[in-house]
């Protein structure tokens, strides 16, 4: 279901939210963010942003610090992986080796990007991380049966985050 300005009430006081799709889409199920992102876009709903790029980037914190909520969607890369999951992003108290120097490092993990955002703004947005079961990796394989599935259970899943979040009761204490 595309969710519609009159299925999701719009709010008095705005709320931003920020759908962050990453991967490779040259690599089959890799590119199952970028995709969510794109489709998201495509709902065209108001304090909705939704950017598909291959990686994180430092450069991504401007972004990321005008938002008030943040989705962060990729492939699960664990093998094990069945159902699509979502976890709170964390700000961590240093930059770990997963965006090693936040000048010269080309990508990061969610939780040091919002803790270098915090850094450089001094705010960060609450964010989750959704992960999407995926089994092809393989350059130029298209998306598995499992990673169709996935992807439509994530942009349920965030459907369900938009009705929750962007009521007006929610925006006020945020803001």
């Amino acid at each position: 279901m595309i969710p519609t300005s009159s299925t999701l009430q719009k709010p008095t006081t705005q709320c931003s939210f920020l759908i962050i799709g990453y991967g490779n889409e040259l690599r089959g199920d890799d590119g199952v963010g970028p995709r969510v992102a794109m489709t998201v876009a495509d709902w065209r709903l108001p304090s909705v942003k939704s950017l598909a790029v291959h990686q994180l980037t430092p450069e991504l914190a401007a972004i990321i610090a005008e938002a008030d909520y943040v989705i962060f969607v990729d492939a699960n890369h664990k093998r094990c992986a069945q159902t699509v999951q979502i976890s709170p992003v964390v700000v961590s108290r240093t930059l770990s080796a997963f965006c090693p120097s936040p000048v010269l490092a080309h990508h990061c993990e969610p939780s040091p990007l919002l803790t270098l955002t915090h850094m450089l703004y001094g705010r960060h947005p609450q964010a989750w991380l959704l992960q999407i079961p995926a089994e092809c990796f393989e350059m130029g394989k298209s998306i598995s049966d499992t990673a169709h599935q996935g992807i439509d259970r994530a942009l349920r899943t965030i459907e369900q985050f938009f009705t929750t979040y962007l009521q007006p009761e929610l925006c006020m204490k945020s803001a």
